[in-house]
């Protein structure tokens, strides 16, 4: 049974606390994994909807030193993106004095790090430019092989399709093909025996929603191992886009492939005709009124309810952090002891999870099961878990436990009562991604 917490920030520490205190943990190696996307970019998508409230990380930490005194180390990490600035987002959120502080009066147990294998800085005309900002994984990366135990398995035949967004598809492609799947995997993560999971409750451009189980993708060092989405519309047999509109989707995207990311001078007289095409045809880019939602909204790189390619990737992390063991191996048995702590003190919804707008929920949600938790929030959201592929598709999870489930059955504690979650009338309205927007709705 999952655990919720309505007006969680006045009582945060306890609550933390006394969630961890009732498991029976005996760590050695802790690994805190927060959400750390990016930096704030845009005053309209402010840091507090953006990333793991340092509230929480503050009080998971603190929890953790209390509980667990012989407990070797405490490492709270995560990958944000390629170009994100990760001292500034430290600077933003507050986590910086929080950084500061515990780092000092653990004697150096606990350490804060950017986990990525590369990082990158943009200029003003978007291109990347390495950044000498400390970051990765001091023990390392190893690549972790699934097999034909990969959720992505069933569509590796279109393994030449499999893309994320300002990566190279060559790479994604070449570690995903039939019979092999590979993911590069931190070393401080594979050693670790009891990970503690504190993502960020928001909405999802993707996947729908992102909490629980769409948080495991910054266990991976480099983005470009994991596939977002297939290239091309349904009619193609991509799942990038939508099949209307889509020669507009193509000619975009490939320009912008061959051409914007690798000449500054294509990239000067590209954007003037893009933004000419957006005006004609009114397509918008920004959300920034929830209640005005465009219907012409730009919907690519998969962000939409027709991708049936990112649910089988967040499985797969899911997957690696249950089973594989510190050797990078894929065991029958559980590796390591998980806990969720969800912050929703601020939560965020709309065109997440780089432009999400603040909701003030004020929740905290703990348990065991990401497949319970992310099921819960969905539905308290107002959106209908069975209309979101990376809840509805549970049963095809190749782990142990997790997502055994009826959602008829779904049992919650809220402030201690039981209830269950789907006969609960709470329902934030969360603003749905406009890609989603009318398919997901409860």
């Amino acid at each position: 049974m999952i655990s919720c917490f309505t007006q969680a920030s006045s009582r945060l520490k306890r609550l933390v606390l006394e969630q961890l205190r009732a498991r029976a943990y005996v760590p050695r190696n802790i690994v805190i994994k927060p959400n750390w996307v990016l930096h704030e970019t845009d005053t309209a998508f402010p840091i507090n909807a953006l990333v793991t409230d340092a509230r929480v990380i503050e009080a998971t930490v603190e929890a953790c030193l209390h509980l667990y005194p012989k407990a070797e180390s405490i490492v709270v990490g995560d990958c944000p993106l390629q170009y994100a600035n990760w001292p500034l987002m430290c600077r933003q959120s507050g986590l910086d004095a929080v950084i500061e502080r515990l780092s000092k009066s653990s004697d150096g147990k606990v350490v804060f790090r950017d986990l990525r294998k590369d990082v990158f800085r943009k200029d003003e005309h978007n291109f990347l430019a390495t950044s000498g900002d400390e970051h990765g994984d001091p023990k390392g990366y190893r690549e972790v092989e699934l097999g034909t135990r990969s959720h992505l398995e069933p569509i590796s035949d279109q393994s030449e399709r499999f893309a994320v967004n300002d990566y190279s598809s060559a790479v994604t492609s070449s570690n995903h093909r039939q019979g092999s799947h590979r993911y590069l995997v931190s070393q401080t993560v594979l050693d670790a025996d009891l990970f503690i999971n504190v993502p960020k409750w928001k909405s999802h451009q993707k996947s729908g929603i992102t909490c629980a189980l769409k948080n495991l993708v910054g266990i991976n060092g480099d983005k470009a191992y994991l596939p977002h989405f297939r290239k091309g519309a349904p009619k193609w047999g991509g799942d990038e886009y939508r099949d209307e509109n889509r020669w507009l989707y193509l000619a975009q995207t490939h320009l912008r492939e061959r051409f914007q990311k690798r000449s500054q001078l294509a990239y000067k007289l590209l954007k003037p005709g893009w933004e000419l095409i957006k005006r004609v045809r009114g397509i918008e880019t920004r959300l920034d009124n929830p209640k005005a939602a465009p219907k012409s909204f730009y919907v690519a790189g998969g962000a939409w309810y027709g991708n049936e390619t990112i649910w089988r990737m967040i499985y797969d992390l899911n997957l690696i952090v249950q089973c594989v063991d510190a050797e990078g191996m894929l065991q029958p048995t559980p590796q390591r002891s998980y806990f969720c702590i969800a912050d929703g003190l601020i939560s965020g919804e709309g065109n997440g999870p780089l432009q999400p707008l603040p909701k003030e929920t004020d929740w905290l949600v703990c348990g065991s099961d990401p497949f319970e938790i992310d099921s819960a929030l969905s539905w308290f959201m107002g959106f209908d878990p069975n209309k979101l592929p990376i809840i509805a598709r549970r049963s095809q999870f190749t782990g142990l436990g997790w997502g055994d489930f009826e959602l008829t059955g779904l049992t919650v504690e809220l402030d201690g009562q039981p209830l269950k979650a789907l006969e609960s009338s709470i329902n934030f309205h969360f603003v749905p991604p406009p890609g989603w927007r009318d398919h997901i709705e409860r």
